[in-house]
């Protein structure tokens, strides 16, 4: 089992990366239900004889029967805030917290309290043994459980589910069709995308066409990002001009580079990812030379932030109240 308590960040990243990818495309499209010879959904959860009424749905290799009405849901696929809009919370989650994978992220912690135990992160190996102490009635699994997939389907009905950590809006989706959830799923994503357009408008009327860019630095690294997490909600939910210069990402969102591939990107406004002021970036000479630094338009969050927040429902609701904010406070001095 991997010891990510000990990993930096940048090792999670190349662990993500290498062994076990970005899986935006691996698999099918959405979830279908398939009607089966159970009773509808509306019905009660229990036949004459006791057993769990089931329906049939598609996943990620093929078709799955699931209970009508689970009780007990363990989330392994990273859709545990997606989960609680849907107003199913999982008994069991893998969306761990960055810094201590052992507990679970801070804002679940605020939204579950401590009625949700921790399988592990669902980016890397999980705990078969606490996911069977958890007595699932259903099991979520995602692209980096293939390997325990067999063992899982043991324990209880799993559902695969064929997106990964950077697929936040095809893995909601797909989780809102296995539970014939869609209209809430719709209604929750208006609301997010209204707000968005909302605070699109209010950030561009100050700052006009001004350029955008989102760098994470590390002791030892920069990476210039133009897709996933923050980066995403910047350029796609925000759609704020990016900056040119930026460059095509790798699968999973971003660009490594050195100081020397800043040189074509100098950009108006800086979203930085940073856990210390100890980094390649802000030691350098470039640092300060930068539009973005001379005009006092850098806004923070740490990396640690990004990684817990910015991919999932709830986390992203939090985090573009907290950089339009930022953004909008620094126009307004």
């Amino acid at each position: 089992m991997f010891c990510l308590k000990k990993m930096s960040f940048a090792s999670i990243i190349v662990l993500m990366l290498f062994l076990y990818g970005c899986s935006d495309n691996n698999g099918a499209g959405t979830a279908s239900s398939i009607p089966s010879n159970s009773p509808s959904p509306s019905s009660a959860a229990s036949n004459e004889t006791g057993s769990l009424q089931t329906r049939t749905v598609k996943d990620a290799k093929g078709q799955v029967d699931i209970p009508v009405n689970p009780k007990r849901i363990v989330d392994i696929s990273g859709s545990t805030e997606e989960l609680i809009v849907l107003g199913l919370p999982p008994v069991l989650t893998g969306n761990t917290d960055m810094a201590n994978p052992t507990d679970v992220t801070p804002i679940l912690k605020k939204e579950l309290g401590d009625k949700v135990g921790v399988a592990g992160w669902f980016q890397t190996e999980v705990s078969v043994e606490a996911i069977l102490a958890a007595n699932p009635d259903l099991i979520l699994a995602g692209p980096t459980q293939e390997k325990i997939y067999e063992q899982l389907q043991k324990i209880a009905p799993t559902v695969r589910v064929p997106y990964g950590f950077n697929a936040f809006r095809g893995r909601f989706a797909f989780v809102a069709e296995v539970f014939d959830k869609k209209a809430e799923m719709e209604a929750w994503l208006k609301t997010y995308d209204e707000r968005s357009k909302q605070l699109h408008e209010q950030i561009t009327a100050v700052s006009k066409q001004e350029t955008f860019a989102v760098i994470e630095a590390t002791e030892k690294e920069i990476r210039i990002y133009s897709s996933t997490g923050i980066a995403d909600m910047i350029f796609q939910d925000l759609k704020l001009p990016k900056a040119p210069g930026t460059p095509d990402p790798d699968p999973w969102g971003g660009k490594v580079t050195n100081l020397e591939g800043l040189s074509t990107l100098n950009p108006d406004h800086l979203i930085l990812l940073v856990n210390s002021d100890n980094n390649v970036l802000e030691q350098s000479k470039i640092w300060s030379s930068l539009k973005a630094v001379k005009a006092e338009n850098v806004y923070r969050m740490t990396s640690k932030q990004n990684y817990n927040e910015a991919f999932f429902a709830i986390g992203k609701q939090s985090v573009l109240e907290q950089i339009s904010g930022d953004i909008l406070k620094h126009a307004k001095q």
